[in-house]
């Protein structure tokens, strides 16, 4: 079975966040804001001018998906188990989201993107949703051919 990319990462969460803040920042987001659950680092929100105008981003971290992955794995659980898997599953995928980062910024640099265009999926739109989350719930209407 392929490893998955990041799966053996130690770092922790918080460590890794802090380096996407650093990375967020340096490409000109500005109030960058970390989401905590149950005292845990669960994403992050920034703000992007955008021709005059704050465009907030929110950053999430869908660890439950590679929990899912990890867990499956598993052949006999002993005491501690879940825990460890989950553990390691929000350090792999913060991880993982420091690459695409690392990645997107690449292009930022090389001005071959524009920030807000990397994280428009991100952009929060509507009560807290994003603009992919809206256009999920809509059915992706707004995206239909016009004949």
């Amino acid at each position: 079975m392929q490893r998955l990319f990041m799966e053996t990462t130690k770092i922790p969460p918080e460590d890794t966040v802090a380096q996407i803040q650093k990375i967020l920042g340096k490409y000109g987001a500005g109030k960058i804001l970390t989401e905590y659950e149950k005292g845990e680092v669960s994403g992050l929100s920034f703000i992007v001018d955008v021709a005059g105008h704050s465009v907030p981003f929110t950053l999430p971290c869908r660890w439950k998906s590679i929990d899912d992955v990890l867990s499956r794995r598993i052949k006999k659980y002993h005491s501690g188990t879940e825990e460890r898997i989950t553990a390691q599953a929000k350090r792999v995928a913060w991880r993982q989201i420091l690459r695409w980062v690392e990645a997107q910024m690449a292009l930022v640099q090389t001005d071959m993107v524009k920030i807000q265009e990397v994280f428009l999926p991100y952009m929060r739109v509507n009560k807290g949703q994003t603009l992919y989350q809206q256009l999920e719930k809509d059915k992706f209407k707004m995206l239909e051919h016009k004949k």
